[in-house]
């Protein structure tokens, strides 16, 4: 944008001649009025042309030395502007001075915190890492918590020696390494052990709880008797001096796998250990007639094996009271009405 001129201050830049023309007296009405009668001649009218011209009192000379240079337009941010350039350019001219007198001269730039930052965090990071996989190597593969003692109970008819045997492939190995699956799946293979609780007790000990299957009866194998449970599961080997305290089934180790057998078997299972101790023999004529024979030469008959829980329970209480324990024959077949001879 441009700035007018005052009416009594001419334009910077304006020609010199032009103004010592007009202070000598030359004014620009004499000229034009030269001008104008030539051109009157050339045209040969008689009416002269009339033009209104300023004389010489209305034009004052001017001292160009009071001359003032018109200011830039703007106000706070042109200053503001101009000293940025100026600085910018002060700046431009040390960083030229500096480059031709160091050439070798490296300006080091500040770290930003954003990358300070983040490394701090990658290093937090790793050192997170270092520690968990240090607590790691610690906790399962360090002899810290390794397996020293294997405590077996509740071995009645279980050699304990095989068990720890059995067990023995965890000696050594880390606690935490070991689950109680392991271990039962282990003592699994042990034919008298039925079912297994395992305590694992830091730092060196497992302590195995055995529940061993429960012998029902014996049957004959040449000269030595043979403990089974009531799923025919041989337990145990006994010479023919030394009999358990179970009844004998007879037909050797082929009735294990007879319909037979396992009427008799859910019989004896059912039947409390006091009355069990008691029993000579079991058998079975056919699968719904079950008969005991007692030691002193008494009898149960049974029936089929329905109802066998109830059926013990009477049994057990006939054997046992006073005034039937005279009896030879326990008929129970009717658990409701027993009757005895």
């Amino acid at each position: 944008m441009v700035r007018p001129t005052p009416p009594h201050q001419p334009r910077l830049g304006r020609d010199r001649d032009a103004e010592d023309t007009q202070l000598t007296g030359q004014s620009e009405d004499s000229l034009f009025d030269g001008a104008a009668h030539d051109e009157f001649d050339d045209a040969g009218e008689n009416e002269p042309v009339r033009v209104s011209v300023n004389d010489e009192s209305k034009v004052s000379r001017v001292d160009t030395g009071q001359l003032e240079e018109t200011p830039l337009p703007g106000g706070r941010f042109s200053t503001w502007r101009q000293r940025r350039k100026s600085a910018k350019a002060e700046a431009a001219a040390d960083d030229t001075d500096a480059d031709s007198t160091d050439p070798d001269t490296v300006v080091a730039f500040p770290r930003s915190s954003h990358r300070r930052r983040r490394r701090k965090r990658w290093l937090a990071l790793l050192a997170a890492l270092l520690v968990a996989a240090l607590f790691v190597g610690i906790v399962f593969f360090s002899p810290l918590f390794a397996t020293r003692s294997i405590d077996v109970e509740g071995a009645r008819l279980t050699d304990p020696q095989n068990v720890e045997e059995a067990l023995q492939r965890f000696e050594g190995v880390p606690l935490t390494r070991i689950s109680k699956e392991d271990v039962r799946s282990a003592v699994g293979d042990v034919p008298q052990v039925k079912s297994v609780d395992v305590v694992l007790e830091p730092p060196h000990t497992i302590t195995v709880q055995l529940h061993e299957r429960v012998g029902v009866a014996a049957v004959k194998d040449g000269q030595d008797l043979i403990l089974v449970d009531s799923q025919g599961q041989q337990l145990a080997t006994y010479g023919e001096g030394d009999r358990p305290d179970v009844p004998m089934i007879e037909g050797g180790r082929d009735v294990l796998s007879t319909n037979k057998f396992a009427a008799i078997s859910n019989v004896l299972a059912s039947l409390p250990s006091n009355v069990l101790t008691q029993l000579e023999t079991a058998s079975a004529p056919s699968e719904s007639s079950v008969e005991l024979t007692f030691a002193d030469g008494r009898k149960a008959i049974w029936g089929d094996s329905s109802d066998s829980e109830l059926k013990a329970q009477v049994l057990a209480a006939l054997v046992s009271d006073q005034g039937t324990a005279d009896g030879t024959v326990y008929d129970v077949s009717a658990p409701l009405h027993p009757t005895i001879e």
